[in-house]
């Protein structure tokens, strides 16, 4: 299973958003069209494979819950995980919560991320960006050797 590509698509009046066919048919039989859905980093959205997340619940868990930093990361990241089925079109819902913190109004760029999918405001996206340079000529390079890219 494996999400690649970018598309752009549009979230209707009740929230709904159509899932990309060549995401929903790399989605594993064992997945039963659910994926979980929760804040990202960067002021996106992740959405998740079921298995998938349960790799991600399994390394939250392994985080000790006695040091404050955990328990807030880990705090973070699952109160707002939502579990989603989509429907016979493609659509999951997402909550009101999560299109506020991702300023997502009607427009979105959905972007395969190998194991997740990543949603976005395309402006939003835009901006983040042009302001941010995580990654020079140097740090390509460097990183794609080590993967032997």
């Amino acid at each position: 299973m494996s999400f690649t590509g970018e598309y752009n698509n549009i979230i209707d009046q009740k929230n709904r958003l159509s899932i990309p066919a060549k995401y929903r048919k790399a989605l594993d039989i064992i997945n039963d069209k659910t994926f979980v859905l929760t804040k990202g980093f960067d002021k996106c959205l992740f959405l998740y494979p079921l298995e998938e997340w349960k790799q991600v619940e399994k390394q939250l868990s392994s985080l000790s819950t006695i040091k404050g930093k955990n328990r807030s990361f880990i705090r973070s990241i699952v109160r707002y995980a939502n579990y989603l089925k989509y429907d016979s079109q493609g659509r999951i819902q997402i909550p009101e919560n999560l299109l506020n913190y991702s300023c997502i109004k009607k427009n979105v760029s959905v972007i395969g991320v190998i194991k997740k999918i990543e949603i976005w405001d395309p402006g939003t996206l835009a901006n983040f960006e042009s302001k941010t340079n995580l990654l020079s000529d140097d740090d390509f390079d460097k990183l794609a050797d080590e993967i032997n890219f």
